[in-house]
Parts: structure tokens; C-alpha cells; sequence
């Protein structure tokens, strides 16, 4: 399992990496692409369309990690997915089962989505004791300074605790907001939160920009990507609402920390 400098990342974590990746694609195709038309390629109808736009935006932003995921050698420079990756297909799972009756059940849609939500976080958790019963102790070679650490961690803590709070209080954002918004549609969007603030504590937890930069992306393309989605629908969006200003500063620092991150030697992080 040894590599130079690190451990190898396992044939089976590879695979379902690229796993996700397929998954990420289905989904890119459909909501991302096509938001309007969830009613038939999609696991559950979403209204108003500016909030499948905004879910689909959260795909598109987090797939390329799983892409350089499955080229990255070293199993220290992806584990910084693997937590994020296991609460947040809980979190989903977890609203599929509370909204249970709002999805088209015997639709090809729904179980693709099903089974991308419940296999992932038995697997992900057997494949992480896996491959840390084999990784070595490594010192960082791009190490994090302590004021970038804290101020990553602070961030992701805002990020995750707003994530949950939604997630269990959905009428927090459903009852105003800057569009309309079901509690279903709340709760799907808060995972992706919590999986955002929970990116950024593993990698404040790695410590090391080579070991956080594969997961990059996820901080840099949600600002931009939710922007575009939003002014494809922006007839369905309160753009004076107070909400979207205190949105797009979190979502800001979020892309300027992972602009930070991704600069630098990113042969460090894949070989």
C-alpha cells in the first residue's frame, strides 16, 4: 500500500470515486442542465425551477473533486472528502425518508438517486477504516499558517451550523426568503451546506494546502455557479432580499478561501 511520500489510494476507494463521478453526471444532466423539466428527470417535481437551478448548481460545483479524486495517487491527499462525503449522503438520505411521499418512487430517477444516497456512507466508512488502518504518518509540505487554519475552521463551523439548523428547521428559510422554497427543497439544500462547512473544517483538520487542494473546487465554483442559475431564473428571485447580501459574502469567502487553497503545486497533491 506504500507509496513514496504517503500511502496509496486502494483500488476499491478509486472505484468509487468514479462511482461518484457517474453519479455527479446524471445528475449534472438533469437538474443542472435542465432544472425546469424535474417532473420528468428528476426524483421529485421541484418548484419554483430557481431552486432546482440552485441544487444543480451545487452539483456541478462539487464534481470535479471526485474527478481529481480518482487520478490523485495518494490516499493523505483525498481524505479530506471522505467525512464531508459520508455526512452529507446522510443528510440527503435522511430528507428522502422524512419526504418519502414527495418523490416519484417508480421512477428510474428515484432510485438512481436512492442508491446514490444510500450506498455511499456504508461504503465511504468501511473504505476510510480501510485505508487508514494502512496510511503512514506524513509531514506536510505545504503546511496551513495558524490564522488560516482558524479563520477555515470559524467558516466551516458557520457553514455546518446553519447546514443543520436548516436541515431541522427548514421553516428558518422556507417562510422568507428570497424565493420560494419547500421544506424538502430546504432540507436537500442544506446538506449541501453542511457538506461545504465540513470540507472546509477536514481541510483546516489536514492542516496542509497540498492535502486540501483536490477538494478546492467545492469552495471556488458554488458562488459563481449558484449566480448563473439564479440569473437564468431571475423573474423567481427577490434580489432585494436581505438574505441573498449575507448568502453571497459567506458563499465569497468561501471561493476566496479555495482560490487560496488551489494555488500552488498541484503535483504535490496528485502524484
Amino acid at each position: 500500500m506504500s507509496v513514496k511520500n504517503g500511502s496509496r489510494v486502494s483500488l476499491p476507494l478509486r472505484l468509487w470515486f468514479g462511482a461518484e463521478v457517474f453519479f455527479g453526471i446524471a445528475a449534472i444532466l438533469s437538474i443542472t442542465i435542465a432544472p425546469e423539466e424535474t417532473g420528468s428527470n428528476f426524483a421529485w417535481t421541484i418548484k419554483p425551477t430557481v431552486t432546482a437551478a440552485i441544487l444543480g448548481a451545487f452539483y456541478a460545483s462539487v464534481a470535479p473533486i471526485f474527478v481529481l479524486a480518482v487520478f490523485a495517487r495518494r490516499w493523505e491527499m483525498v481524505r479530506v472528502i471522505i467525512w464531508p462525503a459520508i455526512v452529507f449522503t446522510s443528510v440527503e438520505l435522511a430528507a428522502t425518508w422524512i419526504h418519502w411521499d414527495k418523490f416519484r418512487l417508480d421512477s428510474g430517477s428515484f432510485m438512481l438517486w436512492y442508491m446514490s444516497y444510500l450506498l455511499p456512507p456504508p461504503i465511504f466508512f468501511a473504505l476510510f477504516c480501510y485505508q487508514i488502518r494502512m496510511q503512514q504518518r506524513l509531514a506536510a509540505l505545504e503546511p496551513m499558517g495558524k490564522a488560516v487554519r482558524y479563520s477555515l475552521l470559524a467558516l466551516g463551523l458557520v457553514f455546518t451550523a446553519e447546514g443543520f439548523y436548516t436541515f431541522f428547521r427548514p421553516d428558518h428559510i422556507t417562510a422568507n426568503h428570497a424565493f420560494e422554497i419547500t421544506a424538502l427543497t430546504a432540507r436537500a439544500a442544506a446538506g449541501w451546506i453542511v457538506a461545504l462547512g465540513l470540507m472546509m473544517v477536514s481541510m483546516a483538520w489536514e492542516g496542509a494546502y497540498e492535502r486540501a487542494r483536490v477538494g478546492s473546487p467545492f469552495l471556488i465554483l458554488p458562488l459563481p455557479m449558484i449566480l448563473v442559475q439564479m440569473l437564468r431564473f431571475s423573474d423567481e428571485v427577490d434580489w432585494s432580499h436581505p438574505r441573498l447580501i449575507v448568502m453571497f459574502l459567506l458563499f465569497s469567502a468561501c471561493c476566496l478561501f479555495g482560490l487560496l487553497i488551489a494555488k500552488g503545486n498541484w503535483r504535490n497533491s496528485l502524484s
